[in-house]
């Protein structure tokens, strides 16, 4: 897969921004820093392996890429285990292990939600459905159904 130039260029800036936090002291990169990045497999495997590839070509810095999922992305960050880490999902509440990290959302992913044509509900917002992946809401009588999925 290859990166059309000004996409390249966006995502190294991003990537850039992400590194600010986990790693000050790189300003200005030099040859022979390694970073370390862990996450999603599906960020690995769409852009990363090339994003770290041109930005190691403009930087001389080069990033470690291992997978492991977006939970050991952000765990990995907050205990300090890796650089960077790449995630699709938010941090879990209440979850001491995620505490520390910090995420900055450089990106967003299109997500399509399609129920069966006898579910009850007519409509739920976005706030209803970030509550529901968030495990906020966990039985179709919260937002009006007949709460047979519990």
């Amino acid at each position: 897969m290859s990166i059309r130039p000004a996409c390249s260029t966006w995502l190294a800036i991003a990537l850039l921004v992400l590194t600010g936090t986990a790693r000050a002291d790189l300003a200005p990169a030099s040859a022979g820093v390694t970073l370390n990045w862990t996450g999603c497999g599906i960020s690995r495997h769409a852009y990363m392996d090339d994003l770290a590839k041109l930005y190691e070509e403009r930087t001389g810095v080069k990033i470690n890429i291992s997978g492991g999922g977006a939970t050991k992305g952000i765990r990995d960050v907050a205990s300090g285990e890796t650089d960077i880490g790449g995630t699709s999902r938010l941090k879990l509440p209440n979850e001491g292990a995620e505490e520390h990290a910090t995420l900055v959302p450089v990106a967003w992913d299109a997500l399509a939600v399609i129920v069966h044509p006898d579910n009850p509900l007519n409509d739920v917002t976005l706030d209803q459905l970030q509550d529901i992946f968030l495990g906020r809401i966990t039985n179709w009588k919260e937002l009006g159904g007949d709460g047979a999925c519990e």
